[in-house]
């Protein structure tokens, strides 16, 4: 098992106002890059002028947008622009990029939509009312099928240390959810949102996630196995992050991003790559980079070689989407200006 290390999110904390004016113009910045292009979707919209400092006062409009890795072809998506009493708040797409998902939100409660890519005639597949929305802890698409695995947390309230989820598929032609496993993950604390992740098998669910004192915990679970859950990575550094996390294509081995901050202003970050076995026997590190201005986050391009980030609650000029490369370790920004209300993913091209 490898070393021991813990999170906690970074806090930024707005400016006072009144707030000196800014005329900075948001725009893409277009860097010719060797290698692959990408597309990369997120929703946001453009700081408006006069805000010196860009967060989420400072955009009035947002919608969905895609852009690609290069800084080029940043354009709407207006497919995604669903109903404004039908907000996406979180989005995946099936591993074969024919199919897409959306869990969105209305006043009536959250529901769960699958869909082609051009979002023609989405289908409903789970209704929840509001007051169970929290339940959800997030969902993937089955592998080779149009399913879709969801996981549902059984309290966010109780006192004990211990996330109990039920693994559930629901799927366009049986939308009577069929249960794949119930799973208690030990030291996880309920009441925090934690990260769950399906193998591209469709046979293990990874989680990474806190206890109530920010200590970070790594989990396995193969599903439909007796077997209670695999720790395959923990840490008691408060002062630590994992993210982002993504398996090997085969399923058998993950990879992660360590953030380790210096301090609790969380603006400077050493920032580790690690890779662990699934069966937690062989660990990899490699030091990737030393005094990093920000941690990392969000999403692994398809081929791994990429990490997709995304800044605000900074100058204008500085807030917007950047791509840190893992092989030479440099940071580039694609978008200035733009303050992202949905974090940006690595997509298939939209229509």
């Amino acid at each position: 098992m490898g070393a021991t290390y813990t999170a906690q999110a970074a806090a930024y904390t707005p400016p006072p106002t009144p707030r000196p004016t800014s005329t900075f113009t948001p725009r893409p910045t277009f860097t010719p890059i060797p290698g692959p292009v990408w597309p990369i979707l997120f929703a946001g919209g453009p700081c408006v002028a006069g805000y010196s400092i860009c967060d989420q006062d400072a955009v009035h409009e947002w919608g969905w947008f895609q852009i690609y890795s290069d800084g080029s072809g940043l354009r709407p998506v207006p497919q995604l622009n669903i109903h404004p009493e039908f907000q996406i708040q979180s989005i995946r797409f099936s591993p074969d990029e024919t199919k897409t998902a959306y869990w969105t939100w209305s006043e009536q409660g959250y529901r769960l939509f699958l869909a082609d890519l051009d979002n023609n005639n989405p289908l409903e597949l789970v209704t929840t009312p509001f007051e169970r929305s929290a339940l959800l802890g997030g969902f993937d698409f089955m592998p080779e099928t149009d399913c879709l695995v969801l996981y549902w947390r059984f309290d966010i309230n109780q006192s004990r240390e211990v996330e109990k989820v039920s693994v559930e598929q629901v799927c366009p032609d049986r939308m009577e959810p069929q249960v794949l496993d119930i799973i208690e993950f030990p030291d996880l604390w309920p009441r925090f949102a934690h990260r769950y992740l399906l193998s591209p098998q469709g046979d293990a669910l990874l989680v990474a996630g806190l206890d109530r004192d920010y200590n970070t915990y790594l989990y396995i679970q193969e599903l439909g196995v007796p077997t209670p859950p695999l720790l395959l990575f923990s840490s008691e550094d408060e002062l630590v992050r994992i993210s982002p996390v993504r398996w090997h294509p085969a399923g058998q081995s993950i990879e992660f991003i360590l953030n380790s901050y210096d301090s609790q202003a969380y603006d400077k970050a050493t920032i580790t790559h690690y890779v662990i076995s699934r069966d937690g026997q062989n660990v990899e590190t490699f030091l990737i980079l030393q005094d990093a201005p920000f941690g990392l986050c969000c999403g692994w391009s398809p081929d791994g070689r990429e990490i997709v980030i995304t800044l605000g609650n900074r100058p204008p000029e500085e807030t917007g989407i950047y791509v840190f490369n893992l092989e030479d370790a440099t940071w580039r920004q694609i978008l200035q200006g733009f303050y992202d209300v949905r974090p940006p993913i690595w997509s298939p091209e939209l229509p």
